[in-house]
């Protein structure tokens, strides 16, 4: 006999409990399968507005990332007198370390890397330089070309995000104030060289000016067009006067692509001329031949602008020679090979030369539609702008005198050929305007027929007189509800004729009653309402007649 043993809670099998799933003994739920759910309607629409509050999320982070933090007065002065001083240290650096390079290969006296060096910098910044009793401010333009670029770019990067008017008068402060310093510390270096080496300061005045220039031009280069919008809405300058300015650069940027190719043609058309003025030179080594040839290419910007002010009918004069497209008087030009591109004489189809400044104008207004005030504002900033380059670029050649583009003819003649074209060409869109306005389909026939003779006008067909309608979109709406009035339902245009002309025969009753209407089918018409009529009285009076017939026979 089998012994008793007593169960309790954990061996009774009715306390003890289903086998559960792997997943519920360690402590995980598994969720029951659902059915899917069907679509909703808006379900696009819910998912859409998901992405945009997404979207709209990240925007405001990336915005609150990109925003900079308040920052005091000092701070401000800080932040932007980095910006604007990068550049300037880094010219100065490599200007540096070329003069260290070149006194140690030609075993100069290390005492000339001062006057080197403050020479060096006054040539970045277009201002003169003196040595030997020889003055110079006719300088190639190409290092302070790139000197302006560096700066715009700092500029740009500095303000592209968010940027306060505080910030702009700051950084224009310091954008403007470390070349001045550095250019005072130049010309004070050039003062105390000149008590030992053959060298003197320039006139400080002109220095300070054409740096204060040329900076000036790089930062507003590197504000940007949204930047001066934003300035012009600010202080209520219209609008217009921006992008008409933006159409003068597109102008002159034309002009100076023109000016380049021309300079380019003319050049390797005198290539002859060049290895007869290298000739001048018996005893040049390489070295010196490589030396002019890098002067030549830093003149390139110089000889760009004064070809765009020959072309638009100035002059470019060397002390006492000069060229234009109408006649050449030269004197012995400084052996350069950039000198040898000047022709020694006009062709006398130079004038047909003219073409260039009058496309590049045609092509600025073309896709713009100027209008007459968009003209004078681009014809005003064209001029200036035409003045600014010309002043950099010309200047005293040593022994030569002045030499450059001739400034206040130059930058007149400019504006004269945007002014012209500018003038035609809003004239034109004008003329075209008024003859779209006067044919548009909302004008009255009154101004339609108003210059043609009273026999034409009685010929055309009268409408009714409205009142003239000057909204756009209740005239839309008016031609949309008037088009069922005009045009017949196809129902009506398949009917037969007949059946129009006939009133009370609508085709509903004549659906309802199909024993009628293969009747109708038959005869090939189909009958209307009070015909069938007729012809059911005129169907019951001969059955009427017939029943009685018979007995009329029998009577009879």
């Amino acid at each position: 006999m089998a012994k008793w043993t007593p169960m309790n809670k954990n061996t009774s099998p009715q306390s003890r409990s289903t086998p559960r799933p792997r997943s519920q003994a360690r402590g995980r739920t598994v969720r029951a399968e659902r059915t899917p759910r069907a679509p909703h309607p808006s379900g696009s629409r819910q998912s859409s507005g998901s992405a945009q509050r997404v979207a709209r999320k990240a925007g405001s982070k990336a915005k609150a990332r990109r925003t900079p933090a308040p920052l005091t007065k000092a701070g401000r002065i800080r932040r932007m007198l980095v910006t604007a001083a990068v550049p300037n240290v880094v010219i100065a650096l490599i200007i540096m370390a070329i003069a260290l390079g070149g006194l140690m290969l030609t075993g100069s006296p290390m005492a000339w890397w001062y006057t080197i060096v403050a020479e060096a910098w006054m040539v970045f910044n277009l201002a003169p330089v003196s040595a030997a009793d020889v003055h110079i401010s006719f300088l190639p333009a190409l290092p302070a070309l790139i000197l302006a670029a560096v700066v715009a770019v700092r500029v740009r990067s500095a303000i592209k995000h968010k940027v306060s008017v505080k910030d702009l008068l700051t950084l224009l402060a310091c954008v403007l104030g470390v070349p001045v310093v550095f250019t005072i510390i130049a010309w004070l270096m050039l003062w105390d060289a000149g008590k030992v080496y053959d060298v003197s300061p320039p006139n400080l005045a002109q220095a300070l000016l054409r740096v204060i220039v040329l900076h000036l031009a790089a930062m507003a280069a590197g504000m940007g067009w949204r930047l001066w919008r934003a300035l012009a809405k600010r202080y209520g300058v219209p609008r217009p006067l921006v992008d008409a300015t933006q159409i003068a650069l597109r102008y002159l940027a034309y002009l100076a692509i023109g000016a380049a190719a021309v300079f380019a043609v003319v050049f390797l058309v005198n290539v002859s001329r060049q290895g007869e003025m290298m000739n001048d030179y018996p005893t040049i080594s390489g070295l010196g031949i490589a030396g002019l040839v890098l002067l030549s290419v830093l003149y390139i910007p110089n000889a760009i602008v004064s070809t765009a002010a020959v072309l638009v009918g100035s002059e470019f004069s060397v002390g006492e020679g000069s060229v234009s497209l109408f006649s050449a008087h030269l004197v012995p030009l400084p052996p350069l090979p950039i000198t040898g591109g000047i022709p020694a004489s006009a062709p006398s189809w130079a004038v047909a030369l003219l073409i260039v400044p009058l496309g590049a104008a045609l092509y600025s207004l073309y896709k713009k539609r100027p209008s007459f005030q968009d003209v004078l504002v681009a014809t005003v900033a064209s001029a200036v702008i035409m003045l600014v380059a010309c002043y950099l670029v010309s200047g005293v050649l040593g022994y030569y005198g002045a030499t450059g583009p001739q400034l206040w003819t130059a930058a007149g003649l400019t504006a004269l050929w945007l002014a012209v074209v500018g003038c035609a060409v809003a004239a034109g869109f004008a003329f075209v305007a008024w003859r779209a306005a006067r044919t548009a389909p909302g004008a009255s026939p009154a101004d339609e027929y108003a210059d043609e003779p009273a026999a034409v006008a009685d010929e055309a067909p009268t409408e009714p007189e409205r009142d003239p309608i000057t909204d756009p979109e209740i005239v839309d709406a008016e031609v949309v509800e008037d088009e069922p009035e005009d045009t017949a339902p196809d129902a009506a245009a398949e009917e037969p004729e007949e059946e129009q002309k006939e009133e009370g025969a609508p085709a509903e009753e004549a659906a309802e009653r199909p024993e009628e209407a293969k009747e109708g089918d038959e005869r090939g018409v189909a009958k209307p309402l009070s015909q069938q009529l007729k012809d059911q009285m005129g169907e019951s009076e001969q059955d009427s007649s017939s029943e009685d017939s018979p007995e009329e026979g029998e009577r009879g």
